[in-house]
């Protein structure tokens, strides 16, 4: 199964080790509409064939547009919490898949249990050789600001690589510390998510270029591709950035 893990990897990082994740799956946790993800398939071959190298996405949304998705590698978002997680993973695998992703709350009063309940959908993963990725937030969701040190974020990433993630998936901390610390620590492919949305490009592109500078190996954006006026034009200049090496103002270009 180590082969089928190692191939299903290959697909979502480039051969610079890099990816790019276009993130889809707000729909499926929000409490209210998410606008723009109405028709989740309606920029997906846009997007692809601009630059990115992968969709990750909720059950519902991969059922609605598989026609759409075509060769785009998928990750499937899902929770861990059940206890028949083999069944999960299963229609991981029968829908073609190539990686998990669920959610961990390392160090969480609330959730006491996150951790433990990845552990167990990872190691089920592993059996069938498919990847799983773990979006880790210490303390919780909605945890306190004592929460977010470059510190409680480096061991909080470093249990989870632990508990078995093949990739994970979490926030940049800047003016807290180093970030590289948080990078090393994962032990395994880190990549940055991309945050609120923004107007400006700018200041995304800078902090996409300053997470990689510090050893990200890439990042998994939603809204900041999706809702934007030329969902095409700014994965081109994110892959720029990400892939190409591209200076922010280069890539810049691409959207005007």
């Amino acid at each position: 199964m180590e082969i089928g893990k190692q191939r299903r990897m290959q697909r979502i990082f480039k051969a610079d080790g890099r990816t790019l994740i276009v993130a889809m799956d707000h729909a499926a946790y929000m409490p209210d509409v998410v606008l723009g993800l109405e028709d989740p398939g309606k920029y997906i071959q846009e997007i692809h064939e601009a630059g990115a190298d992968a969709v990750m996405t909720t059950l519902g949304t991969v059922r609605k547009i598989h026609a759409k998705i075509r060769d785009f590698p998928i990750i499937l978002s899902m929770e861990s919490g059940y206890s028949n997680l083999g069944d999960f993973v299963m229609q991981g695998i029968q829908l073609g898949v190539d990686m998990l992703k669920c959610m961990v709350y390392p160090f969480s009063a609330s959730d006491p249990m996150s951790l433990n309940d990845f552990a167990r959908l990872a190691n089920e993963a592993d059996r069938w050789g498919l990847p799983i990725m773990a979006e880790v937030f210490p303390g919780g969701m909605n945890a306190d600001k004592e929460w977010n040190t470059v510190e409680k974020l480096a061991s909080s990433v470093r249990v989870t690589a632990e508990a078995g993630a093949d990739v994970i998936k979490t926030f940049y901390l800047d003016n807290t510390g180093d970030f590289s610390g948080v990078v090393q620590n994962a032990l395994v492919p880190l990549v940055v998510l991309g945050g609120v949305k923004s107007d400006d490009p700018q200041p995304l592109l800078e902090r996409i270029a300053l997470c990689l500078d510090k050893g990200a190996s890439g990042v998994a954006i939603g809204r900041n591709i999706w809702a934007h006026t030329t969902p095409g034009a700014m994965t081109r200049a994110l892959a720029a950035v990400v892939h190409e090496g591209s200076s922010v103002q280069d890539a810049l270009k691409y959207l005007h």
